[in-house]
């Protein structure tokens, strides 16, 4: 061998070294003879800097979670994708309730957790997320939606919506009204104001309740609306959500049956804050993996397997939105991770500084609701342990940038004109509106006559319905470059004086930015703002 071929010998030998040495981030488990149907995903999170390693499935748990723990010995392993349906190919594992069980939840908790919980700890240290895929067709299915999902380059007003949809708690009437009180002060204060917020609620007394006898059909019009979540809230079951009661009938919110109706032109992340709709191991599927293996549905779902409570529910949720919200964390898995290891940190549950808080105020109800000697932590980690992530852990999440709004003065009277600068980062298309409250309705609202038993009465529940969720006012859209850019927008004459709000959105190329800012109508005879 002469001095060349030694010298290259020695350099592939070398680069082949560094490369066996390239440390994976993400563990895949699936099926040996699906590896194939992985490749298209894996090339192009390799292209975003994810180095990925697979492993064989197992049947049992135990070799597969010892698997991840040898590979995270020499490895940073951040994500954990378990490429497979329960019943076919990747295991869960199960938890006994000793919370839970007393509000008549079973024993066991299915969890997917465990995979990223290498100390067992109970919190988890990996980012955990399954397709309950059961062939290789539906597996790559979904990675083609998720590679779409991320790369979708419309960034017009859809990013900024939030659905949510409500069931009627039947916990008792007082146990009803404080976590319905609970649960709008909560989503008033922890979504920010320029979020779109639409309401959908299974009662007949409600202002967001639609025409009662075609509830679902209004459910799955908000789901096919898409936004960035559509979240339910209320009772559910394996494969159904709970009912809407109508004189001596009962009306489905959701049930399995109609997933073949959700047809949505942007998929959103669907959150169940309910129990037993992300059963991953019962028969038949649950509604959770139903939505998110139909080529239209939902790009992501997070929800329980079993029995799940307000509280520990709330808790989580309070997480999420924080994290997506205020902390933008750049993925899905990330961002039920951390909301997981939030939820057990026991310095943002002890001592009287967070009582005042939001989620102090959770804690002292649920405190208050509870059976004498209930450990309320205890039900934390049973959610953390059954609320599992349908999808793929590594999904990118868009967050909008901040917009800087400046008021020419501190009110303003109907019939005048709002003026406004918006501070822009990026060149694009700017829409501002005044809008209301959140929560607030206007006299059209009010004063709407309902009845169900008659086809007036029903189109009225729906016109109610649609007008308690129109926010907007007045609206104003123009191109703007990056800088300074100022909007004007007529206050309408007719229009009462209190708070209303100013929501900004700048719809820009790959990104979008929103802001908001109170606004103070005040009475005509008033003397002119400053």
């Amino acid at each position: 061998m002469n001095l060349r071929t030694t010298f290259c010998a020695i350099l592939v030998g070398l680069l082949c070294h560094v490369d066996s040495q390239v440390l994976a981030d993400t563990i895949v488990i699936r099926p040996k003879a699906w590896s194939g149907s992985l490749q298209p995903w894996i090339e192009y999170r390799q292209k975003q800097g994810h180095q990925i390693r697979e492993l064989d499935a197992d049947l049992d748990t135990a070799k597969l979670k010892q698997s991840i723990r040898d590979i995270s010995k020499q490895e940073k392993v951040d994500y954990i994708l378990l490429a497979g349906d329960v019943q076919a190919s990747v295991p869960t594992f199960y938890h006994p309730s000793t919370a839970l069980v007393q509000f008549g939840g079973p024993r066991n908790l299915a969890s997917d957790n465990d995979y990223g919980d290498l100390d067992d700890d109970g919190s988890p240290d990996i980012a955990v997320g399954r397709i309950p895929a059961q062939s290789e067709k539906q597996l790559s299915d979904y990675l083609n939606r998720v590679i779409e999902y991320e790369n979708n380059p419309d960034f017009s007003p859809w990013r900024r919506d939030v659905h949510v949809v409500a069931g009627v708690g039947g916990f008792g009437v007082v146990a009803d009204s404080m976590i319905e009180m609970t649960t709008r002060k909560f989503l008033a204060e922890t979504i920010p104001a320029w979020v779109n917020l639409s309401m959908t609620q299974a009662s007949l007394s409600s202002h967001y309740c639609p025409d009662p006898l075609a509830f679902s059909e209004s459910t799955i019009d908000r789901m096919n609306d898409g936004g960035a979540f559509w979240v339910y809230i209320g009772h559910g079951w394996i494969d159904q959500l709970d009912t809407i009661r109508v004189g001596t009938n009962h009306y489905p919110i959701m049930t399995a049956g109609h997933v073949k109706s959700v047809k949505t032109k942007h998929p959103p992340i669907a959150v169940f804050l309910a129990c037993y709709t992300g059963a991953v191991d019962a028969s038949p599927d649950c509604l959770a993996e139903q939505l998110i293996l139909n080529d239209s549905g939902p790009i992501a779902a997070i929800a329980a397997s079993r029995v799940a409570g307000p509280y520990g529910l709330a808790v989580l949720s309070d997480g999420m939105l924080r994290g997506y919200y205020e902390q933008k964390i750049e993925t899905i898995g990330r961002l039920v991770m951390d909301a997981k290891k939030a939820s057990l940190d026991d310095a943002r549950f002890n001592g009287q500084a967070d009582a005042k808080s939001q989620l102090g105020m959770i804690n002292s109800i649920a405190s208050a609701m509870s059976p004498q000697g209930y450990d309320l932590k205890a039900e934390r980690q049973e959610h953390v342990w059954q609320v599992n992530l349908l999808g793929d852990p590594l999904m990118k999440l868009a967050h909008s940038s901040e917009l800087p709004i400046r008021l020419a003065g501190d009110s303003v009277r109907p019939g005048q004109a709002l003026n406004a600068i918006i501070r822009c980062a990026k060149a694009g298309k700017l829409s501002a509106e005044l809008s209301i409250r959140r929560g607030s309705v206007t006299d059209e609202v009010r004063q709407a006559k309902v009845d169900w038993q008659s086809d007036a009465g029903r189109q009225a529940y729906l016109d109610r319905y649609l007008a308690a969720n129109r926010q907007t006012l007045v609206q104003a859209t123009q191109s703007v470059g990056t800088g300074e850019a100022e909007v004007q927008l007529s206050i309408p004459e007719n229009l009462k004086p209190g708070r209303y709000v100013l929501r900004v959105y700048l719809e820009c190329d790959n990104s979008f930015e929103a802001g908001s800012c109170e606004v103070r109508i005040t009475p005509k005879n008033s003397p002119s703002p400053n």
